[in-house]
């Protein structure tokens, strides 16, 4: 989270997630996404709370980095503000997050990939870790997962519910 981009759209977006998920497992910003000077706002904006321990009963977790998920294969795993690995991903679905919302709007042109293969090529990692997942494929990207097939088939009944439609929702498979 950048300051020059807070209060744009995208923060409209996950100010929805918040709302979608408030009732089933609500939702809380991992804070290196979100400077120290920022984190009263950002959560103001979008009334996503920031992570701080564990939260009592069900909970997700929201990534926001300034770029995306890396790509799997990459030489240069590090991580930061700007990107977040498929394994940091699917450590927070395993210590107990009912979902994780990750911003993704990281396309790597130079790997000779269309970014619908980067995409599946992220998911099928967080499947060989153990995960279920999906996009939601708009202007503002975001990558939901799950410990399971049963919880992704629940997001995806919030999402719709909410009208979210379907072609929006993007699996492995192509539409979930």
């Amino acid at each position: 989270m950048n300051r020059k981009y807070l209060g744009d759209s995208y923060d409209a977006v996950k100010r929805m997630w918040r709302d979608m998920f408030v009732d089933w497992a609500p939702l809380y910003a991992a804070p290196r996404f979100i400077p120290n000077d920022l984190q009263s706002e950002f959560t103001l904006l979008t009334r996503i709370p920031i992570f701080f321990g564990r939260p009592e009963g069900p909970f997700s977790i929201f990534n926001d980095p300034d770029t995306g998920v890396r790509l799997p294969d990459e030489a240069n795993q590090s991580e930061g503000r700007t990107h977040i690995t498929v394994h940091t991903i699917a450590g927070q679905v395993h210590n107990g997050a009912s979902c994780v919302i990750t911003f993704d709007q990281s396309n790597y042109r130079n790997k000779g990939m269309q970014l619908g293969d980067q995409r599946s090529t992220k998911m099928l990692s967080l499947a060989e870790n153990g995960c279920h997942s999906f996009y939601y494929v708009s202007h503002a990207p975001f990558l939901f997962a799950a410990a399971n097939a049963s919880v992704i088939l629940t997001i995806r009944t919030i999402l719709t519910n909410a009208g979210i439609p379907n072609n929006k929702l993007k699996g492995l498979d192509g539409n979930i």
